[in-house]
């Protein structure tokens, strides 16, 4: 009797935030390597056509900027400020990624096409623009011009933190039934939790076909140092969707949570705490005070809020190949770096401000020439 297949939930859930290489992938354990090199041109281009395809599931791209909410609540306000950074950064991973999906598969049906690949087995550089039009090409009605966004800052491996800030106290001791209740209209998030599903089914559904189209590859049949650096690149690849994947189902999964807390607390907070009884009945039934109903009304979803921040992933880590890095860019990150390093700062402003930027990109740079001494 045949297994049932996996849904896309029991396939994301499997998988780790963090990129990782999968055990096992075609061609890299294939013993022909040891005989040399072999092409079959128009199996592979047809193969890497494919590939280069895939990168249109990247569409729509949506790129927010993350909104920062006004709430005296804190545990909340700091939960949805990390939802938002985790949209926007999520957005990056994703443009990044299907954009690196196109170029694979760009560099590979020009490996279809070169002779010199035995000698000289790196897969070199395409232009990004150039990678634009093929996909603008393949789209369907009035397309826009061009539908890919220069790599973003993450780009090829930055890891970003998503963990709550230290310092502030999260519990409920300073919350008032006035401040409640300007908190209840801004408790909702900024974000949408079915855009992080269908995301995390989108990159399922990727990771599958994904890992079809490297073992055509190989079938093709190729086989050589040039195609083990084609897998290379693709297994790496893969290990970035199911990261992905991870990601946007785990953060889809706790915002659903979130905004259910949410709701709860806006249709029971009148009935429950009672935030607007006069004093008078307070006076004939020992009641307690309205803050002092609110504290306690809070208490319980404040919980739940926090085990809404135990369940979301508290890294966001990207590790692609830098297919995308060339010449050109790798010559202008290398400008970049030398040029804050050394430029006068006047004032700490200045010095803060280069401190930071140091911070994020200059570990960038090494990943660039890594980047472009393995794939040329």
């Amino acid at each position: 009797m045949r297994e049932p297949d996996p849904t896309p939930s029991e396939q994301w859930s499997s998988w780790d935030t963090e990129p990782r290489l999968p055990p096992t992938w075609p061609g890299l354990e294939d013993e022909r390597h040891a005989e040399g090199f072999h092409i079959d041109r128009k199996g592979v281009k047809s193969v890497a056509g494919r590939i280069t395809d895939l990168a249109l599931r990247g569409q729509p791209y949506w790129h927010d900027q993350p909104g920062w909410p006004e709430m005296h609540w804190a545990l909340p306000r700091e939960l949805s400020t990390l939802f938002n950074m985790a949209d926007y950064y999520v957005n990056q991973f994703w443009s990044d990624l299907h954009t690196e999906i196109g170029m694979a598969g760009m560099l590979i049906e020009r490996a279809a096409t070169r002779y010199d690949l035995a000698e000289n087995p790196k897969l070199g550089d395409i232009p990004l623009d150039r990678l634009d039009d093929r996909l603008v090409s393949r789209l369907k009605g009035d397309p826009p011009a061009d539908i890919l966004a220069e790599p973003s800052d993450l780009y090829p491996n930055v890891s970003v933190s998503l963990e709550l800030p230290k310092g502030i106290s999260y519990g409920v001791d300073d919350m008032t039934a006035d401040k409640l209740k300007k908190d209840l209209g801004e408790l909702d998030l900024w974000i949408d939790p079915v855009r992080f599903e269908e995301r995390a089914e989108s990159l399922v559904e990727m990771a599958n076909l994904f890992r079809l189209r490297a073992q055509d590859l190989n079938d093709a049949p190729w086989y050589g140092e040039a195609a083990a650096k084609a897998q290379g690149a693709l297994r790496q690849i893969y290990g970035n969707i199911t990261s992905l994947a991870a990601l946007c189902g785990k953060f889809g999964t706790a915002a659903r949570w979130y905004e259910e807390i949410a709701a709860w607390c806006r249709e029971n907070f009148v009935r429950v705490a009672d935030p607007d009884r006069s004093g008078w009945d307070e006076f004939w039934d020992f009641g307690g005070t309205p803050d002092s109903r609110t504290r306690d009304f809070l208490e319980e979803p404040n919980n739940r809020f926090m085990q809404v921040y135990e369940i979301m992933p508290k890294r966001i880590t990207m590790d692609l190949p830098g297919l995308l890095v060339n010449d050109a860019s790798l010559a202008e990150m290398r400008r970049m770096v030398r040029w804050v390093e050394s430029r006068p700062k006047d004032t700490e402003w200045e010095k803060e401000n280069d401190e930071g930027w140091l911070k994020w990109h200059k570990p960038r740079l090494p990943a660039y020439e890594e980047a472009e001494r393995q794939y040329g």
